[in-house]
């Protein structure tokens, strides 16, 4: 485990990059949030309404301003559909989370496409070619 405190100086060093326990819970309250406005609420747009959506993770700047949302739909189909649908309604996603969460400043949210399936199953298959 790598030490992210300078002793010298006695402060967090800039190039740290492990997270806070701050912005890990923050993270996973953003995720079931938005988990569940997508869930329960109407967004009046038929890509989000007819696909079945993750939430893999949320990844929040260390001020907690930006948060990066990652997300596959089920089986990977219509993956920038989604993703260009989701970006559309932001605002609206950002509206409806914010009566969930008790923060100074509701973070600026951004939908990604989460490549970790797609990168696993690649790592899977060079080990299966080792293998033989």
């Amino acid at each position: 485990m790598e030490n992210n405190f300078d002793f010298k100086v006695g402060k967090k060093r800039k190039d740290s990059t492990l997270k806070s326990q701050r912005q890990l819970k923050v993270g996973e309250e953003l995720r079931h949030l938005i988990s569940n406005a997508l869930h329960r609420e109407t967004f009046y747009d038929e890509i989000i309404e007819s696909s079945n959506i993750t939430i893999t993770e949320v990844n929040v700047s260390p001020d907690l301003k930006n948060a990066k949302v990652y997300i596959m739909p089920l089986g990977g189909k219509q993956k920038l559909e989604v993703l260009e649908s989701l970006n559309k309604v932001k605002s609206h996603i950002k509206k409806i989370i914010s009566s969930g969460i008790t923060l100074r400043q509701i973070p600026k949210i951004s939908f990604m496409i989460d490549n970790s399936f797609e990168y696993a199953k690649h790592i899977d298959q060079i080990l299966h070619k080792i293998k033989k």
